[in-house]
């Protein structure tokens, strides 16, 4: 364990020392609202020692405020209460600047990986980090710093991964006024120049802007929020954490587990895995299915409070619809002996397998338009490619769901040859265009299929489906692919740089991507035995609860304001789109498998909390969030000041749509049925907890 000290070193500012070695320094300001935003430093005062633990105090005369950092030492560093007192409204913001000397990876989860450059996509606008050198006044997302909300980190913290040091801090996404009530909203920051600097503020800023992914459509955000100190002194729960590490990943891993340890709510009792899966499964077939199609609707607007405009005649092959919801549907329809469910999953995995390939390039197409009765390329996403034409992630996914629907049908003494036969042409066409480093495709050509964009993590989709193919066959040649493919994409996990998986987000880092390093990793240790696999497992577990809420945030809008919603459990989908979607519950069997194959208290925590946050989202009755029938599932739950696009029929702000999306329902029924179903029956515990 390493000691953490915090020694006055000058009237301005408190040495933060680790095991007798410089680490920075901290220094406090207050800030007043219509000023200018000037800030106001506070002199450092005593530093009183008190058991296993320091109180550190500021105070600034001129402003009439007096700031304690009151904390107990902890595996980490410390860890406690930022608490303020005074008069008038004001931010108090704490900065650590570290020393000359250290830079490294800018790690704020949820938030921010590196300087969020991703996949250099010439469309990106969000938040990235830049030296003062190559700012942009006209691209105001590519700043020096970021200034936000605490509840923009799904663990709160902000934090600088050096060569051999980890720097972090933060805390609880509000600040308390004594007695109880909640005071304001806090902030954390990073910069990107030396000195490197982390805040953590009582009251927040958001600066540059308030970043929502949609220009011109955050009507609601404030730029910044005060508290109140002539109502009452305020607090927040706080940390400071300082430690060394041999790996970045590691690194991660380890921050992430002690924010965890510090910050961890619970979800409440949501009910049970066995009411859900029915609910679930009976709502996709009912409201999603379209015979038009042999497929489902992306978005369900039937029986929903939202006016149908047009109708959709485009269907999926995968990533929103098409096989990533027919085999869960298949799943939940064997495992409860539901033969509607079954046959409904069997056509449209059939109409795929049968019909959706493309003689030219060897690939799967990604959309058939119901009206021209014509296979294409032209998914929704199509218009965000920089190299349009064969998705890598659709294609991917369609091979993995239909070689694992063949398994599962095969088990069941139920032969279905076409699929295997679609999914091994595909990844026979993609074995022979894997690059040289071990990686696939982005997008591929629609003339040729040879690869036209190998920068993203969207082609890693075809990696679990190769190892379920090597299971199937025991031909060698698909091993090794998939192994090849581990090797590349595991530099990318272990740097916690997985960017560019789905081709909504410009190829910002994202949540979705690692899904398929997950499902490959867990497969290939269940093919091999190999333990580096489940070591890969573990890793991208960990960049997965990254993105995954540690704690409940506060929220602010309606209609999750007044169901109290947990986001504990929740998984946000990447950088460039601030909302919660359903996506991680997707990989809940790999977390169980984890769990028992390691034991780990903490895997099984999050596993809990997966499994309890899914239970949540699902309309448990009619018009449960507002809208629609009881089982749909919507894709976006705003737990920020971001993404607030819905409207209630009075203009005010909705914290979550008012329609059903097919993908959303698929993620949660693929987590749910199953292993997870499986286990809740065996031993409600392991999944349910206490």
């Amino acid at each position: 364990m390493h000691e953490l000290e915090l020694k006055k070193d000058d009237p301005s500012r408190i040495a933060v020392l680790l095991d007798a070695c410089p680490a920075g320094s901290l220094t406090v300001s207050v800030i007043r609202p219509a000023n200018n935003l000037v800030q106001h430093h506070c002199e450092a005062g005593r530093v009183e020692s008190h058991g296993a633990g320091v109180r550190v105090h500021f105070h600034c005369d001129d402003e009439q405020v007096e700031v304690c950092l009151d904390m107990s030492a902890s595996e980490a560093g410390l860890t406690g209460k930022f608490r303020a007192s005074g008069r008038g409204h004001c931010m108090i913001r704490l900065v650590w600047t570290l020393p000359e000397d250290e830079d490294g990876f800018a790690f704020v989860p949820a938030f921010m990986y590196g300087n969020n450059r991703g996949g250099n996509s010439p469309d990106a606008t969000y938040p990235q980090l830049v030296d003062d050198g190559e700012y942009v006044p006209s691209k105001p997302w590519r700043a020096d710093e970021w200034l936000v909300r605490a509840d923009r980190s799904s663990h709160g913290t902000t934090s600088v991964i050096t060569g051999s040091r980890v720097y972090a801090m933060g805390g609880r996404d509000v600040s308390i006024h004594a007695g109880g009530g909640v005071a304001e909203k806090n902030g954390i920051g990073i910069n990107a120049a030396r000195p490197r600097r982390l805040t953590f503020s009582l009251g927040f800023m958001n600066a540059p802007f308030v970043y929502s992914c949609l220009a011109g459509r955050n009507f609601v955000s404030r730029p910044e929020g005060c508290v109140d100190l002539d109502r009452a002194p305020v607090e927040s729960d706080f940390f400071l954490f300082c430690f060394t590490h041999d790996a970045r990943h590691r690194a991660a891993g380890r921050l992430l587990r002690e924010a965890y340890a510090f910050l961890h709510d619970e979800v409440g009792d949501a009910g049970s895995v066995a009411d859900a899966v029915p609910a679930i499964a009976q709502a996709l077939v009912d409201e999603a299915y379209n015979p038009a199609g042999v497929n489902f609707d992306t978005t369900i607007l039937k029986n929903t409070t939202r006016i149908r405009e047009k109708v959709d005649n485009n269907f999926l092959t995968g990533w929103c619809g098409g096989t990533m919801a027919a085999y869960p549907l298949l799943v939940a329809g064997r495992q409860l002996g539901n033969e509607q469910w079954m046959s409904c999953a069997r056509g449209v995995l059939s109409n795929i397998a049968e019909n959706a390939i493309s003689a030219r390039s060897t690939l799967f197409f990604e959309n058939y338009n119901s009206t021209e009765k014509q296979w294409n390329t032209r998914g929704w996403w199509y218009p965000c490619l920089e190299n349009p034409g064969h998705s890598g992630y659709v294609n991917g996914q369609a091979c993995h769901y239909l070689l694992l629907a063949y398994q599962l049908e095969k088990d069941a003494g139920i032969d279905q040859p076409a699929w295997r036969a679609a999914a091994n042409r595909v990844l026979d066409h993609v074995v022979d265009t894997q690059t040289a480093a071990g990686g696939f495709g982005y997008t591929y050509s629609e003339d040729d299929g040879s690869i036209l964009d190998s920068d993203g993590f969207s082609g890693c989709w075809f990696t679990p489906a190769l190892a379920t193919l090597y299971g199937i066959t025991g031909d060698n040649k698909y091993l090794e692919a998939a192994t090849a493919a581990m090797d590349f994409y595991r530099l990318h996990v272990e740097a916690f740089d997985a960017s560019g998986g789905p081709h909504d987000i410009y190829k910002s880092p994202d949540e979705e991507g690692i899904l398929a390093w997950i499902n490959a990793a867990r497969i290939m240790h269940e093919q091999t035995g190999d333990e580096r696999f489940l070591q890969d497992l573990q890793t991208g577990l960990d960049y997965e609860f990254s993105w995954k809420f540690a704690y409940n945030v506060v929220n602010e809008v309606e209609p999750l304001k007044s169901l109290n919603w947990c986001s504990t459990g929740g998984s946000v989908t990447s950088v460039n789109n601030s909302h919660i979607h359903p996506m991680g519950t997707a990989v809940a069997a790999s977390i169980l498998y984890a769990v028992r194959h390691t034991a780990d208290p903490y895997l099984a925590s999050r596993l809990i909390d997966t499994i309890r946050w899914s239970l949540t989202v699902y309309l448990r009755d009619e018009k449960h969030y507002g809208w629609g029938r009881r089982g749909l599932i919507n894709e976006r739950f705003c737990y920020t000041d971001a993404l607030l696009v819905e409207r209630f029929d009075d203009g005010s702000p909705a914290s979550t749509w008012f329609c059903g999306h097919c993908w959303a329902s698929a993620s949660v029924l693929e987590g749910l049925a199953g292993a997870i179903l499986d286990s809740e029956r065996e031993d409600r515990q392991t999944v349910l907890g206490g």
